[in-house]
């Protein structure tokens, strides 16, 4: 088995030891081919060695992890954040489709980290400069207000504005990513991860099966309150006990 190259930066030693350790004891497909503790050091050494994964601390002395990442010289490495910001912070990560481990690490989600960059370099999947750039701007402004997503099909992953994604439909563990243009992408996620991470000023859950774009709403139905038009003479049921709220969401009396 071919080992996966892999730079470890954090600005404290110990957080460095310790994860090694970790890694050694759990992880046998990682290879531990360097360890940086400043951002000079560590964009010395990734174009250097041009490892396969770096586990990249965000908070560094003297800059950031986006600082090391913006001077990397080559595209087919993965990155895993570690991290200690709170829940905004998190949903960001989940929004971009980064990886990331919170501090202090669990050995379990170490693993399960691991096993996710496996499965993405088997497919070439690489942490790519939209997805930096997103996420550091999304950490700048405190916010989950974002301005596009990343849908990963099978066979890649997607990066869509939000403004070009009509609505999202469950479709048992799968969902199907309407876009406004009339396409769809497949995603094997369910609905509810979409819904915990999109901003409620972009979209609504309006029904189990649905999560719409608010944008896009022509129209709801006064007779019955059952349904909603969305531009494209698209009809979607509207849940009774959601009906209530999203009309106080949009201020209709």
């Amino acid at each position: 088995m071919q080992k996966i190259s892999t730079i470890l930066v954090d600005d404290e030693v110990k957080n460095n030891e310790l994860l090694k350790i970790y890694l050694e004891r759990h992880c046998p497909s990682i290879e531990i081919v360097d360890v940086a503790t400043t951002v000079s050091d560590a964009i010395a050494k990734i174009n250097n060695i041009e490892p396969k994964l770096i586990f990249l601390d965000i908070v560094l002395d003297q800059g950031t992890g986006f600082d090391v990442l913006e001077q990397i010289q080559y595209d087919d490495f993965l990155v895993v954040f570690i991290t200690a910001f709170q829940e905004y912070a998190l949903s960001a990560f989940k929004f971009n489709a980064i990886d990331f481990l919170l501090k202090p690490i669990d050995t379990k989600d170490l693993i399960l980290a691991v096993e996710k960059v496996k499965n993405s370099l088997d497919n070439q999947y690489y942490t790519t400069p939209a997805q930096i750039e997103s996420l550091k701007d999304s950490m700048e402004a405190n916010t989950s207000n974002y301005n596009f997503i990343a849908i990963p099909s099978i066979r890649k992953i997607h990066f869509r504005k939000l403004e070009d994604i009509l609505f999202f439909e469950s479709d048992g563990r799968y969902t199907i990513v309407h876009m406004h243009d009339g396409g769809t992408i497949v995603v094997a996620k369910n609905i509810g991860e979409y819904d915990k991470i999109l901003s409620p000023a972009y979209f609504f859950r309006i029904h189990q099966k649905y999560l719409i774009n608010l944008k896009y709403i022509v129209n709801i139905n006064n007779a019955d309150g059952s349904n909603c038009e969305m531009e494209g003479n698209i009809v979607l049921p509207v849940a009774k006990r959601r009906k209530e709220e999203l009309v106080a969401y949009l201020n209709i009396s």
